[in-house]
């Protein structure tokens, strides 16, 4: 039987991610990505999209009309049936039709989920949770968002948006979150969170290694330069980064005393550059949570990395 491939796609909020996968084997065949920027003109939006479409097929050296189809993982909110991006904050698209242009423009089928209901999916078939049918996996990045499986499979809910923990409230009236919200878990803890919080002791006059590395305006962050100042044992980062870490586990406190998984994968660009991020989380959610699900449950790191997103997303196409 001939290998069948699909084209995966990762559009989050700083960066668009493709690739050509093998729906076998989980394999990666050619990728490319690009910066994204907020967008105000779905052509622009289309453009990039196709840009980064066309460049991983070139990669992969695969004849276009042979993929099984696409698959978009969007960081936001999706209306998976008419493929449309109904809100992602983070990006600054909002109803915003993508399936139906990209599928004629390649002529194959084209299909819309959560980028982490993708990535999820990702470690579901081919990463930390093969053996494991009932887990939740959460990914750290710009925002934090989370893909929940049940009996092997995905739980996407009533309105088709399950998963979003990054907007389980932690703190009335606290900081205010992309969302537009008050007091979300995002605003605690994830990588823009943290970046946040580094640039309020800088402006105090702090000093810290990752001054020169840290856009103060706009408070954009690399988990690598994260990772270099936490190594070099630079205090202001790392207290930032416990501080965020610790916010997490009391996020997942709340999702181990709720939902009861066996498992909670953990992925993201925060957490593979920084181990501490995720000793930290894990510690303060079994501490919080009840202590029964808390000395049961399993804590792991996602194992496909940079890829997951990709390609979860090319198994769109395959998924029921």
């Amino acid at each position: 039987m001939a290998d069948k491939f699909a084209i995966g796609v990762d559009f989050g909020g700083t960066k668009i991610s493709a690739g050509v996968v093998n729906l076998e084997t989980g394999r990666l065949v050619g990728a490319a990505k690009k910066k994204t920027r907020q967008v105000q003109e779905s052509e622009d939006v289309l453009k990039r999209l196709i840009t980064v479409i066309d460049e991983s097929i070139a990669e992969a050296g695969v004849d276009a009309k042979k993929l099984s189809g696409i698959g978009i993982g969007v960081a936001g909110m999706v209306d998976r049936q008419k493929g449309i991006v109904l809100a992602a904050v983070n990006i600054g698209a909002y109803d915003l039709p993508l399936a139906e242009p990209i599928a004629a423009r390649y002529g194959v089928p084209c299909k819309l989920g959560n980028d982490v209901e993708v990535a999820t999916l990702g470690e579901l078939y081919f990463g930390a949770g093969r053996d494991c049918n009932n887990f939740v996996c959460i990914f750290v990045g710009t925002g934090i968002g989370s893909g929940i499986v049940k009996d092997g499979k995905i739980i996407r809910g009533a309105t088709g948006t399950a998963g979003e923990i990054g907007h389980m409230v932690l703190i009335p009236d606290g900081k205010q979150c992309g969302c537009g919200s008050f007091g979300c878990l995002e605003a605690y803890a994830s990588r823009t969170a943290v970046a946040k919080s580094i640039i309020v002791d800088l402006n105090r006059g702090m000093e810290s290694s990752i001054r020169d590395k840290i856009d103060l305006t706009k408070g954009i962050l690399r988990s690598k330069a994260l990772s270099q100042a936490v190594s070099s044992n630079d205090q202001l980062v790392i207290k930032a980064v416990v501080e965020s870490a610790q916010y997490m586990g009391i996020g997942l406190a709340s999702v181990i005393n709720f939902y009861n998984p066996k498992r909670i994968i953990l992925g993201g660009g925060l957490i593979e550059a920084v181990d501490m991020y995720l000793l930290v989380a894990e510690k303060e959610a079994r501490r919080r949570a009840l202590p029964i699900p808390a000395k049961k449950v399993e804590f792991a790191k996602a194992q496909l990395g940079d890829f997951a997103g990709i390609v979860g997303a090319a198994l769109l196409i395959k998924d029921k």
